[in-house]
């Protein structure tokens, strides 16, 4: 199962959490977040990549940051999330759903949700699209499809949740970095050891972008 982090406003995400999530979610990293009435997204496959693209989000931003663990498909570029469901709407999934498991072995279970949703939307204006992701008829139709699961969609609007509830971080959890800072799961992460992280010694660059 893999990982969002809804970074809001006004915080940065700790990089000794990012590496230890990394530990169970390392199949690849994407993001999303609103630029001037845009949607801005970013995706990779390696940590050191992940951590500097980070450290440099706009402190500003809310910011929807994805780790793949990989339950289908394989693991590439390609396979990350955030998957374009058409120009302008992008998704991203924590979960597994096992009856979109498609028949190629290279594609994932998300892929195939991001092709369906493509595929109902198609022929719609944006502005139609954007109004069907956000109608209680799409939320109901697409309840029973992905339960157990997450899915955030993001267009011009901003983020569609769908599925499972968020995660609140507390302190105990980790520690006042992280407190307050929502996830989709609680069990893809592990508790903070008494160990220090490589991190914890950040070069003055980094830990001045955690300020």
């Amino acid at each position: 199962m893999c990982l969002i982090i809804k970074k809001p406003p006004g915080r940065h995400i700790a990089v000794d959490f990012l590496e230890n999530a990394w530990q169970r979610n390392s199949h690849g990293w994407g993001c999303f977040h609103m630029a001037q009435g845009k949607v801005v997204w970013e995706r990779g496959l390696g940590l050191n990549e992940l951590i500097d693209h980070s450290v440099r989000l706009p402190l500003d931003a809310e910011v929807y940051l994805h780790l793949r663990r990989a339950t289908y498909g394989e693991i590439n570029h390609d396979m990350t999330h955030p998957y374009v469901v058409r120009q302008g709407l992008l998704l991203m999934h924590n979960g597994s759903i096992a009856h979109l498991a498609p028949q190629d072995p290279s594609r994932s279970d998300t892929s195939e949700l991001a092709r369906l949703l493509r595929d109902m939307l198609n022929g719609l204006s944006d502005a139609q699209a954007s109004g069907v992701i956000r109608s209680q008829g799409f939320r109901a139709l697409t309840a029973p499809l992905i339960e157990g699961s997450m899915v955030v969609l993001m267009d011009a609007r901003g983020p569609v949740r769908l599925g499972r509830e968020w995660h609140m971080v507390q302190a105990a959890d980790w520690n006042e970095t992280m407190a307050g800072i929502e996830v989709s799961n609680s069990h893809t992460w592990e508790r903070r050891s008494a160990k220090p992280s490589t991190q914890d010694t950040a070069t003055p660059e980094i830990a001045a972008a955690m300020v």
